[in-house]
């Protein structure tokens, strides 16, 4: 069956209530928090690869997303970058009832006009009642406080006890990806729900796989949908953010960035802050922050990550 230039095996019995589970690569992928999801959720519904784009070449240039030679039972193939459509179905420990679709879209490099009518219309064959976008993007945070989450919502209203997302309208102005229209698009033209869940993570880490960060975003779909939180991610992120405060030991400079960044956390949470222990940074660094905060300012995480590191 086809859906724009996507086609794909229609499900059979159809998908039960469907939602719609999407990540960007590599615009709000960052620490692959996307990618990291989207895996625990297909082995959770038992995910299975239904279609992808027919001709990936009209949307992806192959020399800045490279294909790939494999070899499987002594056979040579090529994987060819695509978005990839995975569907899977709620069971019976799993209180809300609704199959997911999960979407992993790779931004197009043009025609990306075509590329969002496709998705759309996707959505629509496929009876999707709402999207949500999911993704990670570097801020001025701590390793050693809780992540935060943010996002916004829109034709329905989250559980009061939503694993502590802050929810809001954005008001980033900025660059962006052509694909951001999904959300606005899937609301405005086929009156679907959408979500954003955007997770903040310590821009002095530069974590290949964050699995703190996407353990938060698991512990708010867990919140959505009723699957178990108790999942792999869980360990992988105490120990892996539980080396970073001992590797600190020999880095003052980036000691003391992280005591800022406490002390900022700590504040907003309405915890008192010894401002007697505050912390004076070079000058290159307060300049680097600076930078950081006017990307960042008004955002509620719908657009694209900021970059950086010390």
């Amino acid at each position: 069956m086809r859906a724009g230039h996507f086609e794909f095996t229609p499900p059979d019995p159809p998908l039960q209530s469907p939602h719609c589970i999407a990540l960007l690569r590599p615009w709000v992928n960052v620490g692959n928090v996307g990618q990291t999801v989207l895996g625990r959720l297909s082995r959770i519904y038992g995910g299975s690869e239904i279609g992808s784009l027919v001709r990936p070449g009209q949307f992806y240039d192959f020399t800045r997303y490279r294909p790939e030679i494999r070899f499987a039972d002594g056979k040579r193939t090529v994987k060819v970058p695509n978005t990839a459509i995975v569907v899977g179905r709620a069971t019976e420990s799993i209180t809300a009832r609704n199959d997911l679709v999960l979407l992993h879209m790779l931004e197009p490099h043009s025609n990306a006009e075509d590329f969002n009518d496709s998705v759309l219309q996707l959505l629509a064959d496929l009876k999707v009642e709402r999207y949500v976008l999911i993704g990670g993007m570097y801020d001025s945070v701590p390793h050693s406080r809780p992540l935060s989450v943010t996002g916004s919502a829109r034709g329905f209203t989250p559980p009061e006890e939503f694993g502590g997302v802050r929810l809001g309208r954005s008001n980033y102005q900025g660059p962006t990806s052509l694909t951001s229209q999904l959300t606005d698009r899937a609301r405005n033209e086929l009156g679907i729900e959408t979500l954003s869940l955007i997770v903040h993570l310590p821009l002095y880490l530069k974590l290949e796989d964050d699995y703190t960060g996407a353990y938060r975003v698991i512990q708010a779909l867990s919140a959505l949908y009723g699957f178990s939180a108790d999942v792999p991610e869980k360990g992988l992120a105490e120990q892996q953010y539980g080396q970073v405060t001992p590797a600190m030991s020999s880095n003052p400079q980036l000691q003391e960035l992280v005591k800022k960044f406490e002390d900022d956390y700590d504040r907003d949470a309405g915890q008192e802050v010894d401002d007697d222990e505050s912390v004076s940074l070079s000058p290159e660094i307060e300049q680097f922050l600076d930078d950081v905060a006017r990307r960042n300012s008004g955002e509620s995480g719908e657009e694209g990550p900021t970059s950086g590191g010390v």
